[in-house]
């Protein structure tokens, strides 16, 4: 039996005697089995990395004081051998293999039989077992994408560019240890909507590709709203953003440049931690009242057709509120989840519309709109003009969900939004 996995052993002597440990933590191959040519029956746990491939082995019985298990499913662990006296702290390991292979140790060390049980034979590691495994790995050509042989388990950052990819490789999705993956350049036209294999994922770029839609569910993995940092989805043919992008609560980079947006999702203000914000080169006229409540370090919105004449007509009558917009309103506040498994699709789609109050609150058809101007300047530290006479201001659409926030607006257009 095998482990690969992260091992540093530290001598529990060293301390009394006022000496450092100065070990490391190495890649390094673990394998439980018994000397080639033995009879005795003896039962050895045997380490071998790169400095060391014929490695250094411990007795198991009667050897193992203790076994430290309580991050096992992160893939640690650290045993404690009584002879010598060391304990070697096992990291970057396998969960499931981890836990088999620790269960075998105690097993051998109260001495039972272990006849069921295939075990290594105990000779020198190969350089490829004791080799630092790669987590980079990048791809720029059709010629170099593996075909018949799968991706490194290891891999912390993966690009495949210009490999004219139509899906997302399934292999790629279960990449554990995945946190940067660009797929930039290729001829992507949609997106899996499982990324749960890939729980540390916090950088996706998928600009370059033909992407005309992002599914809802893709936003709602919480795989992604917890640990996705960046998102560059530049260069494609994105007509609207859901609604639901704005769920992704740690991104703090989002670039949706050269698309065809033709407006931002009313409720984009929930990206609290957003700090740098690139939509360039789109069709948006004006952007949602909820802008305001960003706190960008950059934004950049040139090249997009922002009306100029602002006309702030607000109205004398406010829209009889309705019972359908009621619980719409009620979901939306309390995020209730909903698929077109639970409700009709034209339920869905009402949902899906819903507009964000100058108050902060969710409305939809029984409300009022109006247009006005915002300066990028008190959302953003640095701002890049919209256009080439070096403007900085921009339409802004706003909503009111009742004739109390009309009334509130009306008397301090500026104050709502801080709270």
């Amino acid at each position: 039996m095998r482990l690969a996995c992260n091992v540093e052993v530290l001598n529990r002597m060293l301390p009394t005697m006022n000496i450092k440990n100065k070990s490391k933590a190495a890649h390094t191959q673990l394998s439980i089995g018994k000397k080639p040519g033995s009879e005795d029956g003896n039962l050895f746990l045997m380490m071998c990395t790169a400095k060391d491939r014929n490695g250094a082995k411990f007795m198991i019985k009667d050897n193992i004081e203790q076994v430290f298990a309580r991050f096992i499913s992160e893939g640690k662990a650290t045993i404690r051998v009584k002879e010598p006296p060391q304990d070697i702290t096992i990291s970057k390991a396998d969960s499931l293999q981890l836990k088999n292979f620790l269960s075998v140790l105690k097993i051998g060390a109260q001495g039972k039989s272990l006849d069921n049980v295939t075990l290594s034979r105990l000779a020198p590691a190969s350089s490829k077992n004791v080799e630092k495994p790669k987590t980079r790995l990048i791809i720029n050509s059709r010629k170099e994408y593996p075909l018949t042989t799968n991706f490194p388990s290891r891999l912390e950052f993966l690009q495949v560019s210009q490999c004219r990819l139509k899906k997302v490789d399934s292999r790629i999705l279960k990449l554990y240890q995945l946190t940067e993956l660009n797929l930039s350049d290729n001829v992507l036209e949609i997106l899996p909507e499982e990324f749960s294999n890939v729980p540390n994922l916090s950088s996706l770029t998928l600009a370059q590709n033909n992407l005309k839609a992002i599914s809802p569910k893709f936003c709602m993995q919480s795989t992604l709203q917890n640990n996705l940092r960046f998102l560059d989805i530049g260069n494609n043919q994105l007509e609207i953003l859901p609604l639901q992008i704005c769920e992704l609560n740690c991104l703090v980079t989002l670039k949706i440049d050269n698309n065809q947006l033709k407006c931002l999702p009313p409720t984009i203000g929930r990206l609290k931690c957003l700090k740098f914000f690139s939509a360039t080169g789109n069709q948006i006229e004006t952007l949602p009242a909820s802008m305001t409540q960003l706190a960008l370090e950059t934004i950049d919105l040139y090249g997009n057709p922002f009306q100029q004449d602002i006309q702030n007509n607000l109205p004398d009558r406010f829209p009889d509120i309705t019972l359908m917009e009621c619980c719409a309103r009620s979901i939306r506040k309390h995020r209730v989840r909903y698929t077109e498994e639970d409700l009709h699709t034209h339920l869905c789609r009402y949902l899906d519309s819903a507009r964000l109050c100058w108050c902060g609150g969710y409305c939809f058809r029984c409300s009022v709109n109006f247009t006005t101007n915002l300066s990028l300047s008190r959302i953003a530290h640095t701002v890049s003009a919209v256009d080439q006479l070096g403007r900085t201001e921009v339409p802004m659409m706003s909503f009111l969900c009742s004739p109390k926030c009309l009334t509130r607006f009306q008397k301090n257009p500026y104050a709502y939004w801080k709270k």
